[in-house]
């Protein structure tokens, strides 16, 4: 498991940029929702500060690194709300040049069965209507669309991007 203060360093170096030249807008209806691709002129390249994972904010407590030769190559932050059974997916990030390579599976794989331990149900994250490379990997680990907030990134640089909610049964 991964130590919050110790491991912040080699966390933090993680190269999070992705580039994508398709993004989601989000259409929402009384009573749906639709993710409809949009292709973009010129692709986007978007990089997740990495501070943003040791911020107060990010009230992760469970952490999980995955090291190659002593390199640290990918991260996932989780936290559990027993309240309603639900293990939150704070964080999933993977080195730049490391994708797909399984990395990201073996994380989340070992975050769930955290969760299960816990008595979670269901697994839930978070992510941008941008992030169409990462929506396209939880749904292939089994992740399925469960909401959206088109109003929650009002501020720049983010104001043209929507939360898109993403959640799996455990």
């Amino acid at each position: 498991m991964a130590d919050r203060k110790a491991d912040r360093r080699t966390v933090s170096a993680i190269e999070t940029a992705f580039t994508t030249s398709i993004v989601y807008d989000v259409v929402v209806g009384p009573l749906s929702l639709q993710l409809v691709e949009r292709r973009l002129e010129t692709p986007l390249v978007k990089r997740y500060p990495m501070a943003d994972a040791f911020a107060a904010w990010s009230t992760w407590d469970t952490g999980f690194v995955a090291e190659d030769d002593g390199e640290v190559v990918g991260f996932a932050g989780v936290e559990y709300e027993a309240w309603h059974a639900r293990l939150v997916l704070w964080h999933l990030y993977v080195a730049q040049d490391r994708r797909r390579e399984g990395i990201a599976r073996a994380l989340l794989e070992r975050a769930e069965s955290h969760g299960r331990e816990l008595g979670a149900r269901r697994v839930w994250l978070e992510t941008t209507s941008v992030n169409v490379p990462g929506i396209a990997a939880y749904a292939r680990l089994g992740y399925t669309l469960c909401g959206a907030d088109v109003t929650v990134y009002d501020t720049l640089p983010y104001a043209h991007e929507a939360a898109i909610y993403l959640a799996k049964s455990l």
